[in-house]
């Protein structure tokens, strides 16, 4: 029977292979690679325990046992990522942009099916169920991404062992990761995975020298062994000597990468063009604002408003929903997502070209507008008649607001080369 075909050889390669951590099963190239080295071990072993003589099962079997069990092998391969409370510090970014993805679908969903139920439920229940929604859908979200987390952490996931996600994530979130990152990333993994395998050899050897210091008979062979260990040792604290120096070195580097990054923040901040506040406000204002003005609860008064005003606020209120919506996914994206930024900024301003159309609606139907309310009764219905003083103001109060809309797009392409110059400043 050949070494390949030995039993006990393949029911413990067979039985560590299932102990191997979930990131290591899902790349077989490497887990097969891991196998064979190890396969190759208990074969030098066995011929090591047999005097270069044919090994028989009996020395096979005591090769197994001085290499150690399969959880104790299978164990090397899962502490991969560098600890931080129950999730991996290379983990914990892709953790929080995974949450801040799913808290933005679940709002969005709760958002979007409580526009709908608007018109056929009271508003005062739509908003509660709505909020009720988010918070329960966030909530659940939340446990179930961090015990997902959790899991992977604790079986030694990287961020590379997920494949495009990360990088497609990067694309509305910005990851403090680069493609230079990844490749640093699949090094780590390449030099981990050395690491144990030399790890399981260590192992090996000190067993074998175990035995073989317990049976040795011949005094020379015994001296010559002691000497090995006491240059095994030496060469280890020099070892540690220089990674505590390397350490070191890279603890002096990284303080100054960390201050040259906060001088860069701080300049970033000053010429900042999006600020969160503008965002925060922008989105809650125009969600809540246009919320209300489709709801209408004033609509039930009569004689206030004519149906036509009435039918030009709820599409008013519409647009101002999306353009808080718009803020929103600024605001997920990052003011420091300049890219992203920038994209936002021009599908909002030529979004808020819609505006202009629903205006010279109002501007070309002036006997809709309620001016009575704004004048104390004395004017109730503005003519349309180029030569009357009420309908000149009306028009021009219109014409105003159609060249503050425009103002605004302006100002969106005024922050778009703001941000276009920060990016050829900084980065």
């Amino acid at each position: 029977m050949s070494y390949s075909e030995n039993e006990m050889i393949n029911n413990f390669l067979t039985q560590v292979y299932k102990k191997f951590p979930e990131w290591l099963k899902l790349k077989k190239e490497e887990a097969d690679k891991v196998l064979k080295d190890l396969e190759d071990q208990i074969l030098n072993e066995a011929r090591n325990i047999a005097e270069s003589q044919e090994p028989s099962d009996v020395d096979i079997q005591q090769a197994l046992f001085q290499i150690g069990t399969p959880e104790s092998i299978a164990k090397l391969y899962k502490n991969r990522g560098t600890p931080k409370l129950y999730i991996t510090e290379e983990l914990f970014d892709l953790y929080i942009r995974s949450m801040l993805f799913f808290f933005i679908i679940v709002i969005a969903i709760n958002v979007i099916v409580s526009i709908f139920q608007f018109f056929f439920e009271p508003w005062w229940e739509v908003l509660g169920s709505m909020f009720t929604g988010m918070w329960i859908g966030c909530l659940i979200t939340a446990i179930v991404i961090t015990i997902l987390f959790v899991y992977f952490s604790m079986q030694g996931f990287l961020p590379e062992d997920f494949g495009i996600i990360p990088s497609r994530l990067a694309l509305l979130f910005p990851f403090h990761i680069s493609e230079k990152g990844l490749k640093e990333t699949r090094a780590y993994t390449k030099t981990k995975l050395e690491e144990a395998s030399q790890r399981a050899k260590e192992t090996i050897a000190k067993a074998r020298l175990h035995a073989k210091e317990k049976f040795a008979e011949i005094k020379a062979i015994r001296e010559e062994k002691l000497e090995v260990v006491e240059l095994r040792r030496e060469q280890k604290l020099m070892e540690a000597k220089l990674r505590r120096e390397e350490k070191q070195e890279r603890a002096r580097e990284r303080r100054e990468e960390r201050r040259e990054e906060a001088k860069i923040k701080r300049e970033l901040r000053k010429k900042q063009p999006v600020s969160i506040g503008e965002l925060i406000f922008g989105a809650i204002g125009g969600i809540i604002f246009g919320l209300f003005i489709i709801i209408q609860p004033f609509a039930e008064i009569p004689g206030l408003f004519v149906p036509e005003f009435l039918d030009w606020l709820k599409l008013f209120g519409l647009l101002i929903v999306i353009s808080g919506l718009i803020n929103l996914i600024r605001l997920a994206v990052g003011i420091r997502n300049h890219t992203g930024q920038q994209v936002m900024l021009v599908l909002d301003a030529l979004y808020s070209l819609v505006y202009i159309p629903v205006f010279l609606i109002l501007l070309n139907n002036p006997e809709i507008f309620p001016i009575s309310l704004f004048s104390g009764g004395t004017i109730s219905i503005i003519p349309y008649d180029t030569s009357n003083v009420a309908y000149i103001i009306y028009f021009w109060v219109i014409i105003g607001i159609i060249i503050a809309i425009l103002g605004s797009m302006i100002g969106n392409f005024y922050k778009v080369s703001k941000l276009q110059k920060i990016k050829t400043d900084f980065y």
